[in-house]
């Protein structure tokens, strides 16, 4: 048997209303586009942000290093290349101390007001006694200040978190952002020891430069200040 096929007629109100629907389905998808677009960007924002906090938490940790045994030398006039090194180990171990503290309560505060505020305002703690450390007049007061930046410093944390946040249950992107953002503790290791160390004594190292003659008089009262002016910056 032969079967018949009916042309089918389609309006002009019909065709019409097709038409719209797949308009409505190319802006539905160029929305979604533009979304991940935005949402790209703005990952892309919080994850440098988040690496650079690294970054400055690794700069807080270690710049003290490559001067420390002369910054126990300044404070005790009595100290020798000899004896400095166990004073030395204090002022880099206070700060280590204060983080064991002070740890804990920064991830309950962190769970309580929030992963971002609290990395903001130990940023801001950090950025004040890293100037307050500078100035410090004794090598007792210097151990405080340095115990004080350890205790304020709760960064590690809420950031290690966030990043897991962000990855909303992706394994692989959880993994990729993790190892961009602790990544950055290395190249830390590597350039925030040469920074502190290229600033710190500045009398000594370049006695002839016009900055260190226009800022004499604090840089011979206080010559590991400008490392720590640095740090400063860096956490605002």
């Amino acid at each position: 048997t032969n079967k018949l096929c009916m042309p089918v007629v389609v309006s002009e109100s019909t065709s019409l209303l097709l038409s719209n629907n797949d308009d409505e389905v190319l802006s539905l998808r160029d929305d979604e586009s533009d979304d991940i677009k935005n949402g790209d960007k703005k990952l892309f924002r919080a994850i440098a942000a988040l690496s650079f906090a690294i970054l400055v938490q690794s700069y807080l940790v270690i710049s003290v290093f490559p001067y420390s045994g002369f910054l126990a030398m300044h404070l005790i006039p009595d100290l020798d290349e000899e004896t400095a090194g166990s004073y030395a180990g204090f002022i880099a171990f206070s700060f280590m101390a204060g983080r064991t503290f002070s740890s804990f309560e920064w991830g309950k505060a962190a769970d309580r007001y929030g992963r971002v505020f609290v990395i903001k305002l130990s940023l801001l703690l950090c950025a004040a006694l890293s100037i307050i450390f500078g100035l410090a007049p004794t090598y007792l007061m210097a151990l405080v200040f340095r115990f004080l930046l350890g205790l304020c410093n709760g960064l590690l944390g809420p950031i290690t978190t966030l990043v897991s946040e962000y990855a909303k249950g992706d394994q692989k992107k959880e993994t990729k952002m993790m190892a961009i953002v602790l990544g950055m503790w290395g190249y830390g290791f590597l350039i925030n020891p040469a920074i502190s160390g290229y600033l710190s004594d500045p009398i000594k190292q370049y006695p002839d430069a016009e900055w260190v003659t226009l800022f004499h008089p604090i840089l011979i009262k206080y010559p590991f200040l400008p490392p720590n002016i640095v740090g400063c910056f860096f956490c605002l």
